[in-house]
């Protein structure tokens, strides 16, 4: 991760919603659901996401598993990491109408392709923590899971998702029925 100097502690945010409206502007689309199944759901101030791989409108950069011969390495693995959740905040980016609206990441449960010996999930699953706690500073730490697998679906390196609680959408001035009545 680098450090940018224009990012306060408490992330993007809080501090410059123009610069957390150009991250959301820079995400990828997206992606499609791949099943039957929908890609976010709200329960009250809680959204969950689906599990976002890193695939890029349908393509990964690298497949495999971490820890094999010829496989992705560690640095690769990270890179998986904090794209898949770039795609989770796309998807909550288009559900909720902004990153604005997310109060905070209350949690992360990470999946990484790996071979039996492969210890270092954590590590990869960082990256993912790291990309949160860029864009959303404190708030943007989630409790975590790192899960190790034998395959993922397509055969993703990462596969990540989030459970986020949001504010309640803004709603527009309200009209009363006198005036309806009036522009007709």
């Amino acid at each position: 991760m680098t450090h940018d100097p224009d990012v306060a502690p408490q992330g993007l945010a809080p501090q410059r919603p123009a610069l957390l409206d150009a991250y959301a502007a820079a995400l990828p689309p997206a992606p499609r659901p791949a099943g039957s199944y929908t890609p976010v759901t709200e329960a009250g101030p809680l959204v969950f996401t689906a599990g976002h791989t890193h695939a890029i409108e349908g393509a990964l950069d690298f497949k495999g598993c971490v820890g094999t011969d010829g496989g992705p390495s560690l640095d690769d693995a990270r890179e998986c990491a904090r794209a898949a959740v770039r795609n989770c905040l796309a998807t909550l980016n288009r559900h909720l109408g902004g990153l604005d609206r997310i109060e905070q990441v209350v949690q992360m449960t990470g999946y990484v392709a790996a071979s039996p010996d492969f210890e270092d999930h954590p590590r990869v699953l960082d990256a993912a923590s790291e990309e949160l706690i860029t864009v959303f500073g404190e708030r943007g730490r989630p409790s975590r899971a790192a899960v190790g697998v034998a395959s993922l679906p397509g055969g993703a390196v990462v596969e990540v998702s989030l459970t986020v609680s949001a504010r309640p959408a803004t709603r527009g001035p309200e009209v009363t029925d006198s005036e309806v009545r009036k522009k007709q």
